[in-house]
Formats: structure tokens, sequence, C-alpha cells
């Protein structure tokens, strides 16, 4: 009930602001904070559809290994010195772009490639707008960025906690409806993604340290004077953020920092050994350090605020 802002289209005066990390109802199972609910539980999935069937399906991007092209048909918000494509010379005049369907063919005629879609085929779909949303797997699905209009007028890119809607899936707006026959996700086409980085949607990975063991990683805090549970706690949360899979790093060292936050106000453990740590943990893993030392910090705020109510 203190998770939902709205209730019946009113405002919860129960409501407490909170980010999605600090939620008490994701680890339980129930499906609030939209798509950072996401699962690949058949369990919880089933139950959640037994409360209410009408639910559609959406799928994380991040999480998935996925970014979705949107292709938008709003017919609006032109812009006002008539770039549609920035960076990019195509031979159509502004009154040639009516939506984001335009953008994209005069994209792709620049680029002397097929419509994305269409070569290598992958699964399109067709959104109540009239737009369309094309599935693409990236290795690296930590780096891309999602946001709207970079790459040109009426394109917009859906990444990380982003989400794609599965065709079959009807909303308020409509149905989603599968363009063609394809239902697998091929690999984003290289010139795409070319065009994707240059527009601002990819981050290239920050160096990563060496990967460290566990063991090694330990040896950096003083163990407090015998306590085997806190050490036994460390190593844990060690081990979790170093096998983390990707598309959750972020999440799981926030939650270890907020674990071990709240040995900090008794003096069993300092924060700067628990930053330093569970910092190296997560750049082992694979997160840049500017990342895992925000998640870090924002974790033990949150666990030390924990301990100190206890």
């Amino acid at each position: 009930m203190r998770c939902r802002q709205t209730i019946d289209g009113e405002a919860n005066p129960l409501y407490i602001p909170h980010t999605p990390e600090e939620c008490r109802c994701l680890p339980a199972g129930r499906h609030c904070h939209g798509v950072r609910a996401a699962t690949t539980d058949p369990d919880l999935i089933d139950r959640w559809w037994a409360e209410e069937p009408r639910y559609g399906v959406g799928v994380a991007c991040g999480p998935s290994g996925l970014v979705i092209l949107d292709i938008d048909n709003h017919g609006s918000d032109r812009p006002e010195n008539g770039d549609f494509l920035p960076g990019v010379e195509v031979d159509q005049d502004a009154a040639d772009f009516e939506s984001g369907w335009d953008t994209i063919a005069a994209l792709c005629a620049a680029r002397n490639a097929s419509l994305p879609w269409i070569e290598p085929p992958t699964m399109a779909v067709l959104t109540p707008s009239g737009g369309l949303h094309a599935w693409f797997r990236v290795e690296d699905a930590e780096q891309w960025r999602q946001g709207a209009g970079k790459l040109g007028w009426q394109i917009d890119l859906k990444a990380g906690w982003g989400y794609g809607i599965v065709p079959g899936t009807v909303t308020r707006k409509g149905a989603y409806r599968a363009l063609g026959d394809c239902r697998t996700v091929a690999a984003l086409p290289t010139w795409l993604g070319a065009d994707l980085k240059r527009a601002g949607h990819y981050r290239a990975p920050e160096q990563t340290r060496p990967r460290r063991t566990a063991k090694q990683l330990l040896a950096r805090i003083q163990q407090p004077k015998g306590d085997r549970y806190i050490a036994a706690a460390i190593q844990a949360e060690v081990e979790r953020v170093t096998s983390a899979p990707a598309g959750t790093r972020n999440e799981t060292v926030y939650s270890a920092a907020r674990a071990l936050g709240r040995f900090v106000p008794a003096g069993q453990l300092s924060e700067t050994e628990v930053e330093d740590v569970l910092t190296a943990a997560a750049q082992s893993a694979g997160l840049p350090e500017s990342e895992a030392r925000t998640a870090v910090l924002s974790g033990l705020r949150a666990g030390i605020a924990k301990g100190r109510a206890a």
C-alpha cells in the first residue's frame, strides 16, 4: 500500500518516496516499480496473472541483452532548424518528413542499407499509435543508453530499464501486433550500431581492474575481532557482487552495501572499508568504477540509517 503513489487515480496518503532498490515489495515478489519488477520466475508470473488475467507482457531490455529501436508516428514537434537527421547528409526536403517512418527511411537511404528489421530479419512490433518497435540483441547491454530523438526525429532507443511490449498485448491505447512472421531477435546491425553510438546512445566501458577472487578482496578489510558472523556476511556479499549477471549489477551492489552498512554505526566495520571492498568487487564483475561507487554509497547510506534505527 505504501509503495503506490496513487490508488484509483487519487494520491495515496500512505505513500513513502523511495527508490526501487529500497523497495521491500520487489524482494517479496510484488509487481511495483513497473519494469523493475521484471522476473523470469514462472511461478511468480503465474501468480501475477492469476491476480489480473488482463495483464500483458513486457520485456526488460538491459537484463535481457536487448535494445529496441522505437519508430514514432506522432507527426508533431518538428525540428525548427529542419535537421531531421543530425550529422547525416540526406537528399530529402523537410516537407518529406511526416513521421519517424520517413526519418528511418532517409537514414537507410543515406547508409545504402535496408530497413534494419528487414535485413537481417528480426522481431518487429507495430504499436497502437502507428509506430514500430524493432528488437535487437547486443552483447554489452549495460553500456547502451535509451533516449528520444538523439539519432533522428521521432527515432528513439529503448535500452537499460526500458522495455518492449510483446505482440498480442492489449493496452488502453490498443493492441501491439507483430509485423511479419519473424519471432526471433537478430543482432543489432553493425551500421545501425555505429550510428546509434555516434548519436550518444552508447557509453564505452571504463577500464576495469583485473578480476580478483573473493579471497583477495576480503583481504582489504581488517576483520572485526573474531566476529565470524560479520566475516561471513562480508564474504557472502562480496561473492554475490562478483557473480552478479549483467543487468543486475547496480542493484546487487546497492543491496550488498545496504546489508553491510548496518554494521557501521556499531563500529564493526568502517564506511571506507565497505566502500573500498564493494567498489573493487563491482569493478571485478565488470561495472564501471563511477557506477559502482555511486551504488555503494547509496546503499551504505540506507544501511547505516537502518543500523542506527535498530
